[in-house]
């Protein structure tokens, strides 16, 4: 194939090129010291909430509203909106007032 001619490539050297040029020496207790870096963490409070089965089927309710925004759907009676506020009430942990 004396007609093939070969294209220099121009820039290979790049891709060789070492990535870090200088090599960073840190000591071992520099590495323990940011591996071993204690955040402080928030302190999370539990509480235990009950439901009444009323309750659970408006919670399931208010989930399907959330999940599909873009249904069309009726507003909720007074008393049901009621029972709404008073479930928020209880799970954000709020008083009535």
């Amino acid at each position: 194939m004396p007609t093939f001619k070969r294209v220099s490539l121009a820039g290979s050297e790049e891709l060789f090129r070492p990535t870090r040029p200088q090599v960073v020496t840190d000591t071992d207790d520099v590495i323990r010291e940011t591996v071993d870096r204690h955040e402080k963490v928030k302190e999370v409070v539990l509480r235990t909430l009950s439901f009444t089965p009323d309750e659970i089927e408006l919670l399931l309710e208010a989930i399907q509203t959330a999940k599909y925004p873009d249904r069309p759907r009726a507003k909720p009676q007074l008393d049901k909106f009621d029972s709404l506020d008073a479930l928020r009430v209880k799970v954000q942990g709020e008083t009535a007032d």
